[in-house]
């Protein structure tokens, strides 16, 4: 996992370089000159990550646990923070995202008491963006990148609990807008496809009991793959993304 984190590191501070040695070869041309343009961000997203294999476990205990009424999980917020460079005299950037992903459904029942999921995780991503087309007032882009996700969960059925983890790397693409008020103040939108799996959770804490009959888990020991109907339980940070972000540049 280390290592595959220092290639994607790699890549984008080579991809970095690369482009502001192009733009250093521009200047030197007499075109643009090598002084970038930066921005920081903060954004909101609503992200549709159905969690499939987690909405069979909900399925299958309320309609075997005696009254169980747990909604299914299709839907999750992420919260990010951004850096940008903006290549001066291009239509190229280059921007840093860090995220942090939240998704939980909760439901009480007669025979078991409060029953509960929660996703928590985080998410890294370096994303070239290129404009298109823009003016002093509107910025179109188009943004993509390969990154890495990490993803908590938590089962309470009860008192009964368990914890797992698992983690990835994946990918996202899209399309935006900015519309900027004045030179350092802007108000972003975008649509973003986003690619992330985590097909294999292990269980990292576990208080109490979850019994393949009545839990829905056919596999549920600590240090060992979390398993559903006798595969592993899969989780997901995939999905389409609507966001929305304020944009400060300097």
């Amino acid at each position: 996992m280390i290592k595959t984190i220092k290639i994607v590191l790699f890549f984008s501070l080579t991809l970095f370089l690369f482009l502001l040695t192009s733009e250093s070869t521009e200047a030197k041309s007499g075109g643009a000159s090598i002084k970038g343009d930066s921005a920081i961000s903060f954004g909101l997203s609503i992200i549709s990550s159905q969690q499939k294999d987690l909405n069979s476990l909900v399925d299958f205990v309320n309609a075997n646990s005696g009254g169980v009424s747990t909604k299914a999980m299709n839907s999750a917020y992420d919260f990010y923070g951004q850096y940008m460079f903006r290549f001066s005299g291009s239509m190229f950037g280059l921007a840093f995202r860090p995220s942090y992903f939240m998704q939980s459904s909760t439901g009480t029942g007669a025979s078991v008491g409060d029953y509960k999921h929660e996703l928590t995780g985080y998410t890294f991503f370096p994303l070239l963006r290129i404009y298109p087309l823009e003016n002093n007032f509107i910025k179109f882009f188009l943004q993509a990148g390969v990154g890495y996700g990490y993803l908590k969960g938590k089962i309470t059925q009860g008192s009964n609990a368990l914890e797992y983890s698992g983690s990835n790397f994946g990918g996202q693409a899209g399309l935006g807008a900015e519309f900027c008020f004045t030179a350092s103040q802007c108000i972003g939108i975008e649509g973003n496809v986003r690619y992330l799996p985590v097909s294999r959770n292990v269980v990292d804490t576990l208080a109490g009991t979850f019994p393949a009959g009545s839990s829905g888990l056919s596999q549920a020991e600590a240090s060992r793959e979390l398993e559903y109907d006798t595969n592993d339980l899969a989780t997901t940070m995939s999905g389409i993304q609507g966001v929305v972000s304020y944009i400060f540049n300097f």
